[in-house]
């Protein structure tokens, strides 16, 4: 919790408007649900600067949610899933290699459901991040009004 913290208040410490920050910090964890490891953050940045959220917060924020990727992507699947229900994968050709064989078999049956998940998730991650944040900062703020009108 500790750690969540500290990742909150350098965000608010970024010198910006509370909305660009709050839609920079729900951008960057939506891209932590998409299939894009790599390229992520400064994509992240780029878009964020084209939609005019904050760009560092949302870099900031794919970094910060990083290690959590392998769960994200699960739970893409697990949705993904669950949406399209379980259709067999495509078949795939021999190619003599066992190894081979099974992971294009897997990446087949669970890439579509994986891709659909992403962008559910993505979607609502990013939404449920907005709102909860809007909620927080507007909440702060009627807090810190209170304590200026007590004094």
């Amino acid at each position: 919790m500790e750690l969540i913290n500290r990742f909150y208040n350098k965000i608010i410490g970024i010198a910006d408007s509370p909305e660009r920050l709050v839609r920079g910090v729900a951008l960057g964890f939506a891209f932590d649900f998409l299939p894009i490891p790599v390229i992520s953050i400064p994509l992240s940045y780029l878009v964020a600067h084209l939609t005019r959220c904050n760009p560092i917060a949302a870099a900031t924020t794919v970094v910060f949610f990083k290690l959590a990727v392998p769960f994200f992507y699960t739970l893409n699947v697990l949705t993904g899933t669950s949406f399209l229900g379980t259709k067999p994968g495509l078949d795939v050709k021999d190619t003599g290699i066992v190894y081979l064989d099974c992971f294009l078999d897997e990446i087949l049956q669970y890439g579509y459901p994986f891709l659909v998940g992403s962008v559910i998730n993505a979607t609502l991650a990013g939404l449920v991040v907005y709102l909860s944040l809007k909620f927080i900062i507007a909440r702060r703020r009627r807090r810190s009004d209170r304590l200026k009108i007590d004094k």
